[in-house]
């Protein structure tokens, strides 16, 4: 659970989750996501047949916006610089070498970004960024106006992931092209919800990341499962499914420490090949 959700008194779709037979893995309302829910036969089935979609309430997110934005994110970020409305995954490498995290990495201004991770490395990006960020050199502090805050609680992320994700969301606007493409990110307006659409570019299938207010979460959750083509998934579903589909993601979730090489690194996409970010050197050994 993200440290965010401290002052909920449970995740925003914790009462949708239980009338649809979710189960969680502890009696706690403030676990944001069930693992599974009560009939899991077909959320494996969900990913390749329609579209399958999922509550990812608690996951990191980071807000990195003012003067140096962009210098700063390409520092501690390792993937290829974004132009505005743009987004890709990207290794967030340490001095010696190691991976904190591998995030989704969007820019949504000329000097803001946000950063975010769904899986428990997420907790290591708001300290790492924070040291990064307040890095002194001679008296001088490089980064010293970016700011880096939690913005874990102000969007809920819901994902739709599969062959009709796409054609779920076009039924929303008047035109479906205001959709992001892949690799890229956009406001659009869901009916009358005003929400952040992120469209990461690696998976097979579409995968569209929605991040909605947390005050429109429950109509948007009701509307997505009013398609007889959408049916929810738990976190071990959507974890086995990542793992096939974005070759790092394996490494992320059952390792402690994760080392990945430079070459498996530009291989994925993950990072850029002239370098400029911090452990690079300690990548090239």
């Amino acid at each position: 659970m993200n440290a965010s959700w401290s002052h909920f008194t449970q995740a925003p779709l914790y009462d949708e989750h239980l009338l649809l037979g979710g189960i969680f893995e502890g009696d706690d309302p403030l676990l944001a996501t069930p693992v599974r829910y009560g009939d899991a036969s077909g959320e494996a089935d969900a990913f390749s047949h329609g579209c399958a979609l999922c509550d990812l309430s608690g996951m990191t997110g980071i807000l990195v916006s003012g003067p140096g934005a962009d210098s700063f994110v390409a520092a501690s970020c390792a993937n290829d610089a974004l132009a505005v409305g743009e987004c890709a995954f990207g290794a967030v490498v340490t001095g010696d070498g190691s991976i904190a995290s591998v995030p989704l990495v969007a820019r949504t201004g000329d000097q803001e970004y946000l950063v975010w991770d769904a899986s428990e490395r997420g907790l290591m990006l708001q300290p790492w960024l924070g040291f990064l960020r307040d890095i002194e050199q001679d008296g001088f502090r490089p980064f010293g106006e970016v700011e880096v805050e939690d913005v874990s609680d102000a969007l809920v992320p819901l994902l739709l992931w599969g062959p009709d994700a796409r054609a779920v969301l076009a039924d929303y606007v008047s035109d479906v092209s205001v959709l992001p493409a892949p690799g890229c990110i956009r406001n659009v307006r869901l009916d009358r919800i005003e929400c952040l659409v992120a469209a990461p570019s690696n998976p097979r299938y579409h995968c569209m990341l929605v991040l909605a207010p947390p005050a429109a979460a429950r109509a948007l959750w009701r509307s997505f499962l009013s398609f007889t083509q959408v049916n929810p998934v738990g976190t071990f579903s959507l974890a086995a499914h990542a793992t096939q589909e974005l070759p790092w993601m394996e490494a992320v979730l059952a390792s402690d420490r994760l080392e990945l090489a430079l070459d498996q690194l530009l291989d994925w996409g993950l990072a850029r090949t002239e370098g400029g970010y911090v452990g690079h050197r300690a990548l090239l050994g």
